[in-house]
């Protein structure tokens, strides 16, 4: 079986056994080949994005299934009924996938590599271990990125690819993730990776934050954030990415954030980690940055490190 398939099965298997799976999409034809690969019996449910959350999610199809795949190709429009959608899987106790803007590339072999999941799992607990005495990071880069935040008592999440009820698997993966002390965030990022969901900008942007507010920043990003955001300006993540697979940007967010060695932000919601509560969410990478904690440099982290 080709590794992707693999890599799936793996992912929603490891915590319970797949009893009817479901695979829910907005590209039948790329569905329908995934299936193949995984060589497994389960429905293929088309997702009309015209119809309520609560319609699609008490149809047979969906009320039968205890593992869903979500195959989508959003955009940040329609990506916050697809949130809606997912959060009343959750409710019912589902182990939801998310495979959002896959095309070809994801599988091939060789986008995979040679890494384990399990190995990526055991480097980010090793680093959640680390964070939990942290008080103080600091972030810095060759392109300008100066910021510093106290994330003291802040709450981390690992995100390594495994189905879990309540929680959003999603592949590629590799991250660990929380939200900065809002009052202590201040400085400047640079940042140099895909923006959501996915904007690779040409030239470096620009954002100036102070006490957890952006403050000021490109025209270009500026204007997406009044645009897709609401104007939402308070942050509402930072993240470590922590798969050393994933060395070069794909142009989508939901792979790009997992860089080895990147980091990310976002402002908008928070996922209760933090005090910003919103409908949004937007992403932004780092893709080479330093990383210190209680101003010691962090090295050696990554898996197979």
């Amino acid at each position: 079986m080709p590794k992707v398939g693999q890599r799936i099965l793996e992912s929603l298997a490891k915590n319970q056994p797949i009893e009817n799976l479901l695979l829910l999409t907005d590209n039948l034809s790329f569905g329908y080949k995934l299936k193949e690969i995984l060589n497994i019996t389960c429905p293929i449910l088309s997702v009309p994005l015209n119809i309520s959350v609560i319609y699609l999610a008490s149809s047979p199809e969906v009320c039968r299934a205890t593992h869903i795949i979500e195959l989508y190709s959003p955009t940040l429009e329609n990506s916050i009924y697809l949130k809606e959608l997912r959060q009343e899987l959750f409710d019912q106790g589902k182990l939801v996938l998310a495979l959002w803007n896959w095309d070809e590339r994801y599988l091939e072999d060789d986008f995979w590599g040679d890494l384990e999941y399990p190995v990526i799992s055991t480097a980010t607990e090793s680093l959640k271990k680390k964070l939990s005495s942290v008080k103080k990071v600091k972030i810095t880069s060759e392109l300008g990125t100066d910021i510093s935040f106290s994330i003291e008592g802040r709450r981390w999440i690992t995100a390594d690819g495994y189905c879990e009820p309540g929680k959003l698997a999603q592949l590629p993966d590799g991250e660990i993730y929380t939200c900065p002390i809002e009052e202590t965030f201040s400085g400047q990022i640079v940042v140099d990776g895909t923006v959501s969901r996915l904007w690779l900008p040409s030239e470096p942007l620009k954002l100036e934050f102070e006490a957890g507010v952006l403050v000021a920043g490109s025209h270009e990003f500026m204007d997406r954030i009044r645009l897709y955001a609401g104007g939402v300006c308070n942050i509402g993540e930072f993240a470590i990415g922590m798969n050393p697979t994933i060395n070069k940007p794909y142009n989508n967010i939901s792979t790009d954030e997992k860089e080895g060695g990147s980091v990310h932000f976002a402002i908008g919601d928070s996922y209760s980690l933090g005090l910003t509560k919103s409908i949004y969410h937007v992403d932004f990478v780092i893709r080479k940055p330093k990383i210190y904690l209680d101003d010691h440099l962090l090295q050696h982290y990554l898996p197979g490190a």
